[in-house]
Parts: C-alpha cells; structure tokens; sequence
C-alpha cells in the first residue's frame, strides 16, 4: 500500500509495479494497429486502474478530473472551502489556463493541501510533441508547487516495458530527469 507517508523509493517500486503489471497483462494493447499501439487514453485507464489497486485506500486515482478546490481561513479562523472546474495553471507566457490533469491520486475531499498526493502526465512513445512535453512539464512544476502535490511524474510509456521513462517533479523541480524505468 502506498500513502502520502510513503518514501519516494517506495512510490517508485509501486509505479513500476503497476507498469509491469500493464505491460504483462495488456501487451496486446502496445501491439495492435501495427505496433502503433492503441489511444493513449485506453492505456493511460489501463496503468490508473493497476495504480487504484496499489494505493492506500482513502485515495482514489481519476483521470482528466476536472474539479479542484480553493481554501482560506475565515475572520474566525475556520477554513473554508469552495469547488471550483479545474486547475489552474500559468501558461509561460503568463496567461492561466484551467488544466485537465492525466491522472491524480487524491482524496476527494475539501482537506486542503492533503487531499492531493500524486500527479501524472503521460505520453505513448510515439507521441513526441515538443509542445505537448512543454506543456507536461509546465504543469507538473506548478502542480507539485502551488497545488501542493507530493510528486508528480511525466511518464513515457514505451512500446516495451524496457523502453518506458520518467522524469519525477517536487516543489516545482525536477528531480529526476528522463530516466529508464527498468
């Protein structure tokens, strides 16, 4: 079980064992469509669905949620909560766009900042978009910085396991960079 107590070596043990289990229980799914393949969506489920099994459970694992919550103590000293859509996110050219997050392990509550523990932003292997990988990398910065998630993870899912990378952000840094999984 992995909980928001956990070591980053035991976070990382349990990723890699959620990505061992995809890739040996859903291989097809890296080899249909010619080796494409199949959507990065189904597989992106796919990995969160192992990841569910894993976590500690008053966590849950959603993918594209797009909900979050603002905080602030009132003149009492109480803390208030509200709902808003989404996360937002300062773009570098400084404008806020509200993000839907590949997936997020939180608990969904209004436990303001220790309802958000981990966050993912995924890509296949054959989707090397320098743009899109800017915009990952923007994300979990400010997302492990101003939303105050543990750790997040940019993982590139290879089309074999021995290929799969990730570079992990903490407190809006990286700190680990492209490194193979396995």
């Amino acid at each position: 079980m992995i909980s928001r107590e956990s070591s980053l070596d035991d976070i990382k043990t349990g990723i890699r064992n959620c990505l061992n289990e995809l890739y040996d229980r859903d291989a097809p799914l890296f080899q249909r469509n010619n080796k494409k393949g199949i959507c990065e969506r189904c597989i992106v489920f796919r990995f969160a669905h192992y990841l569910q099994n894993l976590l500690h459970n008053s966590f849950f694992v959603d993918c594209d949620f797009n909900s979050s919550f603002v905080g602030h103590f009132d003149e009492h000293g109480h803390f208030v909560a509200r709902e808003r859509d989404g996360k937002e996110i300062r773009n570098p050219d400084g404008t806020l766009t509200k993000r839907f997050v590949d997936i997020i392990v939180h608990k969904r509550n209004y436990m303001l900042p220790t309802n958000d523990f981990i966050c993912f932003e995924l890509k296949k292997w054959d989707n090397d978009s320098l743009r899109e990988l800017e915009k990952d990398i923007n994300n979990l910065k400010q997302l492990t910085s101003t939303y105050g998630y543990l750790y997040g993870f940019h993982l590139i899912f290879g089309q074999t396991k021995k290929t799969s990378k990730w570079t992990i952000f903490q407190g809006g840094r990286e700190i680990e960079s492209n490194v193979n999984i396995f």
